[in-house]
């Protein structure tokens, strides 16, 4: 099987998100363990045809370079303490500080992206339904750290505007200059910022691939056949009518307050 990540994984559709490390907001270890609760229900509770929540507020890399170790053993010895660690009801935190202090693990801090205390994405291609799921699972985080600041941007046209910060069960749409203020208070005005969306449309939507079996194997016009269908990736629009479905779930009902970052 011939991997197709690298080019998959720049044209899918993602939703970004993350706390910037910017002094504005911060993150109780606490408040974390509760939002990882959160996400690890979400991504049980609900089918996931392209990828699931990814909120990290580290990420941690095997250290290949252990001086006694080989890198099967050191991957078996993680493995082995943090079973261990969460079955003895240790956080996230005490876990990754246990395996950094071993000197087994290399952690990068704020998750995927640098300047963050926290950061994530999700890939959801075409299905709009992940795309609420993963906007409603965010504003109930920004309720659980209700002093910090999260931008989340959508590639595709769930959020209207593409790209906002929740704080606190509240919408803030980010202004690029002052001739965009006009545009975004149309938005807050009317509250619509996220599109309706009705599931039912997507209960059959078939499983993203980041793989084809045998790619190099076949000609032009068969990867081309592949490959020429950008709407299937998550890039256009697929409301009803006016960026919304005529009937379903809006989340704009959930959030208190709508108005502009400054």
């Amino acid at each position: 099987m011939i991997s197709v990540n690298r080019v998959f994984e720049q044209m899918a559709r993602k939703l970004y998100y993350r706390i910037p490390d910017d002094q504005r907001s911060k993150v109780s270890e606490a408040e974390w363990e509760q939002v990882l609760h959160l996400q690890h229900w979400y991504n049980k509770e609900f089918t996931w045809t392209a990828g699931t929540l990814r909120f990290k507020r580290s990420i941690v890399f095997p250290n290949s370079r252990h001086a006694t170790l080989t890198e099967r053993e050191v991957v078996d010895r993680i493995e082995e303490i943090v079973q261990r660690l969460r079955e003895s009801g240790h956080s996230e935190f005490e876990i990754v500080r246990r395996l950094e202090a071993s000197n087994l693990v290399i952690v990068k801090q704020g998750g995927y992206f640098d300047g963050c205390l926290a950061s994530g994405f999700t890939r959801v291609a075409g299905n709009e339904y992940n795309a609420y799921l993963v906007c409603e699972f965010l504003l109930h985080v920004s309720r659980i750290v209700p002093d910090s600041y999260i931008r989340v941007e959508d590639q595709g046209s769930f959020i209207k505007p593409r790209d906002i910060v929740l704080h606190n069960g509240d919408v803030l749409l980010r202004q690029e200059g002052e001739n965009d203020r006009r545009r975004l208070k149309e938005f807050v005005e009317s509250r619509r910022v996220f599109s309706v969306v009705n599931p039912e449309k997507y209960e059959h939507v078939p499983f993203f691939r980041t793989t084809i079996p045998d790619y190099q194997s076949l000609d032009d016009q068969q990867k081309n056949a592949i490959l020429r269908d950008w709407n299937w990736l998550g890039f256009s629009d697929s409301y009803d009518q006016n960026g919304d479905d005529v009937k379903g779930l809006d989340l704009n009902a959930k959030v208190k307050q709508f108005g502009i970052y400054a």
